[in-house]
C-alpha cells in the first residue's frame, strides 16, 4: 500500500472514530473513559500486531498517534465528566476537523501557509467547514454550546493545528479545543472577572518588543509569547505572570550563558539561543489554560498549578543548558549508565541542582507576589503557607522536569522519535498535574476551595 493510500485510510479511520463522541449523550462518562483507557493500551501493545502500516505513518507500524488519540479522548471525557458536551465537541473537532484538514490539504492545498510551508489554505479551510460543520452538529445534539463560542473555538483550534509547534495534533487540538470551550461557553463561578492588570500588560509588551531586540526570541516566538503573557497577565494575574517572567529571565539567561562553548560542542540552542513560538507554546500553554481557569473564578489552585508547570519549564530549561555546559559526568536518570553529554534523557548532577534552584526561584518569586497582593487585600479570606507551597512547587518541576529525561531516555526504544515541543509540553502538564495532586495531601491553604 502506497504511502498517499496509507493516509488516506489513517485519515478515514481518524474521522469515522468521531462519530463515537455523539455516544456520550447516552453511556456513562466512567463506561467512555475506560473504554478509551482499554484502546489507549490496544493501541500501543497489540495495534501495530495486527495491522501493520496500513494506518501507520511508521514502516514498523508503530505511530504515537494511534496512542495520543484515544489518550486526548480519555482526558477529555475525565476532565469534562461535569459538562460532557465540551468533552464530545472537542472529540468531534479533533476527529473532523484534523481529519479532514489532511484530506483535503493533500486533495486540495491551493497554496501553502506563509506561517508553515508544510500545511496549506486548503487543509486550513477544511478544518474549518467541515471540522466546524461537525461541531455545530454535535453542539445541537447536546444542546450546547452556543454558536458563538463555537465559532471562536473551530477558529482558534484551526489556527493553532497549522502552526508549526512541533507537537502532535492530537495533543494540540482537544487542549485547545477543551479550554477555549471551557472558558467561553460555562459560566463562570465567580460573580464577575477580575479587573484587567493594565500596567501588567503594557510591560509585557515591552518585554515581548525588548526579548526579540536582545534576540532571546525570534519574530514568531515575540509573537506568541506576548499572547501567552496576555492571557497569564488577565486571566492568572501578576503572581503567575511572574512565574512566567522568572522563567523566561532564567531561560534566556541560560541558554546564552557559555553560548558558544555549546555551538563549538554541538549542544548549543539552535537559531543562535532564540526561542521560537514552538518554545513558547510548548513551555507556557499548560500555564495559559490555567490561567483562563484563574479567570472563570476556579480559585487559586489552578494558579499555584501554573506556577507549578512553568516552574517545571525552568527546571527543564536550566537543568538541560547547564549541564550541557559544566556537567562534568551525564548519565541516564533510570539505569545511571554514563552517556556523553548531550544525549537525549540524560542527567547530571551540576544540571539537576541547577534546575533545582531555577525551580525554587520561580516558586519563591511568585508565592511573594501572591502573599504581597494577599496583603493588599485583592483576594480576601485566603491564608497560604508560604514555606509549604514553595516547597511543593520545587518538588513538583523538578519531578516534572525528572519525568521529561525518563521519557527522552526511552525515545531511542520507540520506532519514530518525540518531539522535542511534546516532551516539554508533557513535562509542564505532569508539573501541573503533581501540585493538583500534592494540594490533596499537603496543608497550603487557610480553607478549602
Amino acid at each position: 500500500m502506497d504511502h498517499e493510500t496509507n493516509e488516506a485510510l489513517r485519515k478515514t479511520i481518524h474521522i469515522l472514530v468521531g462519530l463515537l463522541a455523539f455516544l456520550l449523550k447516552t453511556v456513562p462518562w466512567r463506561y467512555a473513559a475506560g473504554v478509551a483507557a482499554f484502546f489507549v493500551i490496544v493501541n500501543w501493545l497489540l495495534l501495530h500486531r495486527v495491522v501493520g502500516t496500513r494506518i501507520s505513518r511508521h514502516e514498523r507500524g508503530y505511530d504515537a498517534g494511534l496512542v495520543l488519540y484515544p489518550a486526548a479522548v480519555f482526558a477529555l471525557i475525565v476532565t469534562f465528566n461535569w459538562h460532557i458536551e465540551i468533552a464530545a465537541v472537542s472529540w468531534v473537532l479533533l476527529a473532523f476537523g484534523d481529519g479532514f484538514a489532511g484530506l483535503i490539504g493533500r486533495a486540495m492545498p491551493i497554496a501553502p501557509l506563509w506561517w508553515n510551508r508544510e500545511k496549506s489554505w486548503g487543509g486550513i479551510l477544511g478544518f474549518i467547514l467541515c471540522g466546524g460543520g461537525a461541531a455545530y452538529c454535535a453542539a445541537l445534539y447536546f444542546e450546547g454550546p452556543l454558536l458563538e463560542p463555537l465559532i471562536i473555538t473551530v477558529l482558534v483550534c484551526a489556527v493553532a493545528e497549522s502552526l508549526p509547534l512541533g507537537i502532535d495534533d492530537n495533543v494540540v487540538i482537544p487542549i485547545v479545543a477543551g479550554g477555549m470551550l471551557a472558558v467561553t461557553a460555562i459560566e463562570p463561578y465567580a460573580v464577575g472577572q477580575p479587573a484587567i492588570a493594565w500596567p501588567w500588560l503594557a510591560l509585557n509588551t515591552l518585554l515581548a518588543i525588548l526579548g526579540f531586540a536582545f534576540r532571546g526570541v525570534d519574530a514568531s516566538g515575540a509573537l506568541a509569547g506576548w499572547i501567552l503573557g496576555t492571557v497569564i497577565v488577565i486571566g492568572g494575574g501578576p503572581a503567575l505572570y511572574v512565574a512566567l517572567l522568572t522563567f523566561f529571565i532564567i531561560g534566556t539567561l541560560c541558554t546564552k550563558l557559555g553560548y558558544k562553548h555549546k555551538q563549538e560542542a554541538g549542544l548549543a540552542q539552535e537559531g543562535g539561543g532564540r526561542r521560537s513560538a514552538a518554545h513558547a507554546f510548548a513551555n507556557c500553554c499548560v500555564a495559559a489554560v490555567c490561567a483562563a481557569a484563574c479567570w472563570r473564578g476556579m480559585g487559586l489552585v489552578p494558579l499555584f498549578m501554573g506556577v507549578a508547570a512553568l516552574a517545571t519549564a525552568a527546571a527543564d530549561t536550566t537543568g538541560s543548558e547547564i549541564g550541557q555546559l559544566i556537567g562534568k559526568r551525564a548519565f541516564l536518570p533510570l539505569t545511571f549508565r554514563r552517556v556523553e553529554r548531550g544525549t537525549e534523557g540524560a542527567i547530571s548532577i551540576e544540571g539537576t541542582l541547577a534546575g533545582i534552584v531555577s525551580a525554587f526561584l520561580v516558586a519563591l518569586a511568585a508565592t511573594a507576589m501572591l502573599v504581597h497582593q494577599l496583603r493588599r487585600g485583592f483576594t480576601g479570606g485566603v491564608v497560604i503557607d508560604r514555606t509549604h507551597v514553595i516547597l511543593v512547587l520545587t518538588a513538583c518541576g523538578v519531578v516534572g522536569s525528572y519525568f521529561e529525561s525518563i521519557l527522552g531516555s526511552w525515545e531511542k526504544k520507540l520506532a519514530q522519535p518525540i518531539p522535542n515541543g511534546t516532551m516539554n509540553f508533557l513535562n509542564t502538564l505532569i508539573g501541573a498535574f503533581l501540585f493538583w495532586v500534592a494540594w490533596h495531601w499537603v496543608p497550603m491553604f487557610g480553607f478549602e476551595f
